[in-house]
């Protein structure tokens, strides 16, 4: 099995299909409890923890482009999300909600892609 602490490929619903599918995604890199990652619209910048084969993260989402719409359909510049999932091996899937609009729950879907190296070789 993988290291928690990779490179994954993000992938979420959108409320335009009712959140019934992966429309959107990303990167997310998982180091030290920390998140880092984004797409052509938006970047990531969180902290998650791990219990068992639970997961769960605070997720903060800022706009960098300003003409790319969110998955919860609105203009929001900047809002938090909190994603809550199952790690099987590979794949960690779950939800998430934004904090400013609870009860609307998108899926979500990392995919590991690679280890980070354990250390930085010198220049």
């Amino acid at each position: 099995m993988p290291h928690i602490e990779s490179l994954y490929e993000v992938e979420f619903g959108d409320v335009a299909d009712g959140g019934a599918s992966y429309r959107n995604g990303g990167e997310f890199v998982l180091e030290a409890n920390r998140i880092f990652g984004g797409d052509s619209g938006y970047y990531y910048n969180g902290t998650f923890s791990c219990d068992g084969e639970q997961i769960a993260a605070d997720v903060k989402i800022v706009k960098h482009n300003p003409n790319w719409g969110n998955a919860f359909g609105d203009a929001a510049q900047s809002f938090n999300v909190r994603l809550q999932g199952t790690v099987n091996n590979t794949v960690i899937e779950g939800s998430m909600e934004r904090l400013d609009r609870p009860g609307i729950r998108l899926p979500v879907r990392l995919t590991w892609k690679e280890d980070l190296p354990c250390e930085i070789p010198p220049p």
